[in-house]
Parts: structure tokens; C-alpha cells; sequence
């Protein structure tokens, strides 16, 4: 039987229970877990070592253990894309992979290129959980987009 390994990909700007939710399915379902950490080079709002740090502060309070954290600094020509994932995050193609996403833009070709790169793909659709903002109140939110738009129209930006 192969070893299942599980690929969940995330901006983690800022890390949020839909990540981790993400997250606890590709745990579910795998023999191991490569958390990506994508855009590794923009650091906004936060910066790639913080990014990182939330991550693997966030995978040991809830215990997992069979995981690598991969930071991906997004190539130049996108097209590349499937293949240097695997690459820089050394997946095999002699394991069964499962691409871990919450968006559904992916476009057909993009699907085409991860399967030739051995990835099975499995979106899991968004949730809405509660987002405890700086100001005390929680907001419905499902994505880190919500997150930064509260806090724009906070004016705390820089709370993130």
C-alpha cells in the first residue's frame, strides 16, 4: 500500500480556523501532511517567518506530528506551478498525493498539470466560523480575506 501524503496549501495571511479545519481533513485522510505556506515572498500583512512561526505554534498545540512546513516563494511563470510544488516540497510520485484546496478557481489546465504531477485534487468547501476581531466583537467570516477587511474598517490594520 502506498504512503498517502496529504498537500495543504495557504497564504496563512493570517492563519485562521479555516486553515486549520483545511488542515485537520488532509490529517484525516493522509499518512502525512505538507503544510505550504504559499507567496512565501510577501510579506503582507506578515512576513514569512511569522507566518511560519503561527503555523508550527498551531500544529503543536493541537498535537499532530507527522508534518514538514514548506515555504514556496511563487515561481515567475505560473505554468510551472504543479511541477515545482512537487518539486520544492519533494513529493514523491511513487506515494498517493492529495492536493488540499478550499477555493474551486482552479481552472482545467491547472487541474491537468497536478495530475500529471501525481496529485489527486480535493476541494473542500469553505466554512463560516466566528472571528473574535481587536474589538472584542466576533464576526462571521470564511477566509482571511474577511479577517483583513474587518480589520481595515477598524482602522487596525496593523493587528493582524
Amino acid at each position: 500500500m502506498k504512503k498517502k501524503i496529504g498537500l495543504a496549501l495557504g497564504r496563512y495571511q493570517p492563519l485562521h480556523y479555516g486553515h486549520i479545519y483545511l488542515m485537520e481533513i488532509a490529517f484525516q485522510e493522509n499518512d502525512e501532511v505538507v503544510i505550504c505556506i504559499g507567496s512565501a515572498q510577501k510579506a503582507d500583512p506578515l512576513p514569512i517567518e511569522e507566518r511560519h512561526r503561527r503555523v508550527e505554534q498551531q500544529l503543536l498545540l493541537i498535537g499532530k506530528k507527522s508534518y514538514r512546513i514548506v515555504d514556496l516563494v511563487d515561481p515567475e511563470v505560473m505554468e510551472i506551478w504543479p511541477g515545482y510544488v512537487r518539486s520544492v516540497c519533494s513529493i514523491s510520485k511513487e506515494t498517493e498525493n492529495t492536493f488540499y484546496r478550499a477555493d474551486h478557481d482552479l481552472d482545467a489546465r491547472t487541474l491537468e498539470d497536478l495530475g500529471r504531477e501525481s496529485f489527486n485534487v480535493k476541494i473542500v468547501p469553505r466554512i463560516t466560523f466566528p472571528y473574535r476581531a481587536p474589538n472584542g466583537l466576533y464576526y462571521p467570516v470564511n477566509s482571511a480575506t474577511d479577517i483583513k477587511r474587518i480589520h481595515r474598517e477598524l482602522g487596525l490594520d496593523h493587528l493582524l
